[in-house]
């Protein structure tokens, strides 16, 4: 074989090595790469790294806030199943997506007919063992539990990322932090006497207020208000007496509670400073709960608790 030819082959030789290289890259298959390039790598509340070779395209979402969060990421049409809660987002005439009911009550085999490419539930405690079982039934899972606003935000980034939307989701969360900031920036410099005294009652909660530790509590001090409840922790049902005793200069009820405010002025009587000043306020009580619509929540409470502040 003459030289020329020598030299051609490997010309070839080369050229072969330095396009199956360049195809290795693409793949993301080389030796040294952790998963494909379209890959998808997340870590839930569990704490446990979930994997999806790419962007489901359906998708069970078994809490009403995952499925606001889905749906305001304009990813409505990769969902195939949600839970009860979720059904008064749905329009059951134009969209074609199954009502699996209570998550409590769901079995394994009604979540797999679905055929899912991935499910989003709340990382509680009793649904520890239906997690359990969909995972060893070969189903991607992802679980959350965000219990304030910071938590909420990472939420929201870490679900967009998961669904295959992840700068629509860094896009959400910036925009809800500066709403954020803006009302915190008026509100974290007031003394306490500057604060009012705040009640807030959960018809979601079956009339229950709120104490330290709970989101509900977190929105109120962020908004410039003092709950007069802070001194307990999670949610509890509060007496007439207790209330009355200690006397809310402004009280919040959601809106879906059947309990009027003229039913709750009678009840607590005008010694109350919110009866007799009527300052009694309905919140939208799907505002209170990990989804994007938290900060209405927020920017409302700041309004009626400083309107010289927020007019």
């Amino acid at each position: 074989m003459n030289k020329r030819a020598l030299i051609v082959i490997a010309v070839i030789a080369v050229l072969v090595v330095a396009s199956a290289a360049v195809a290795v890259m693409y793949l993301g298959k080389g030796p040294d790469n952790k998963g494909t390039e379209g890959t998808i790598s997340i870590i839930d509340d569990r704490g446990k790294t979930v994997n999806l070779t790419e962007a489901p395209q359906r998708i069970v979402s078994l809490g009403s806030a995952f499925t606001e969060i889905i749906f305001d990421l304009d990813a409505k049409g990769k969902v195939v199943a949600v839970d009860s809660s979720s059904m008064w987002m749905v329009n059951n005439q134009t969209d074609n997506i199954t009502n699996m009911r209570e998550v409590s009550k769901l079995s394994v085999e009604s979540v797999i007919d679905q055929d899912p490419d991935l499910v989003v539930i709340w990382n509680f405690d009793m649904y520890s063992p239906l997690i359990t079982n969909m995972e060893s039934s070969g189903m991607k899972v992802v679980a959350f539990y965000p219990k304030n606003i910071t938590t909420i935000l990472s939420t929201i980034e870490v679900l967009g990322e998961a669904i295959g939307e992840k700068d629509k989701a860094k896009e959400m969360v910036t925009s809800m932090q500066a709403r954020i900031d803006a009302v915190v920036e008026k509100t974290s410099g007031l003394s306490e006497s500057e604060r009012p005294k705040i009640y807030l009652e959960l018809m979601s909660k079956g009339g229950q207020t709120v104490g330290n530790g709970t989101m509900s509590n977190d929105l109120i001090n962020m908004a410039g208000g003092y709950n007069i409840f802070s001194n307990g922790t999670k949610n509890w049902l509060a007496s007439t007496e207790s209330i009355v005793e200690k006397n809310p200069d402004i009280i919040i009820i959601e809106n879906q509670s059947a309990k009027t405010n003229d039913v709750l002025k009678a009840t607590l009587g005008p010694s109350v400073t919110a009866v007799s000043e009527d300052k009694i306020y309905r919140i939208d009580g799907t505002t209170l709960t990990t989804s994007p619509r938290v900060v209405d929540a927020l920017e409302n409470m700041a309004k009626w608790f400083h309107p010289e502040l927020f007019a």
